[in-house]
């Protein structure tokens, strides 16, 4: 959903801002939990994504920096390592709309996720151009 039907739908909510800004700049409800709406975003299994990650990596970083979704709460934003303009611009309007917390932290994938996940796509999309060649 757009930014703001996001915020019309949650003005009154006692928690306002839990939520996920897609590439798009998008707004999504992170149902059942942020870990499972991203896994469901990825397109992928979650063994096949977990298989692929580091064993002393935070699954939400590494989720969100696969997807290139944000998780968002009111007091903290998860980003991958370069969010998109449209992700900036609809953090901005729940900033201004006061969904996000004054000083709220922000925290971004670092290198050691983006080389992760570009190994992960390599792997996992290498291997579907395999078996479709095989078909």
């Amino acid at each position: 959903m757009k930014v703001m039907e996001f915020i019309n739908a949650h003005r009154e909510d006692e928690d306002p801002c839990e939520c996920m800004v897609l590439p798009d700049g998008e707004v999504c409800e992170p149902l059942p939990s942020h870990i499972e709406a991203l896994e469901a975003l990825a397109g992928e299994r979650a063994a096949v994504l977990n298989s692929h990650m580091e064993k002393n990596m935070e699954p939400l970083f590494w989720l969100v920096e696969y997807t290139q979704c944000m998780s968002v709460w009111q007091t903290r934003v998860v980003s991958p390592s370069e969010p998109s303009k449209a992700q900036k611009d609809t953090l901005e309007e729940l900033y201004h709309a006061a969904f996000l917390s004054p000083g709220y932290l922000m925290q971004k994938a670092d290198a050691s996720y983006v080389e992760s996940v570009r190994r992960a796509k390599e792997g996992i999309y290498g291997r579907k151009g395999a078996g479709r060649e095989e078909a």
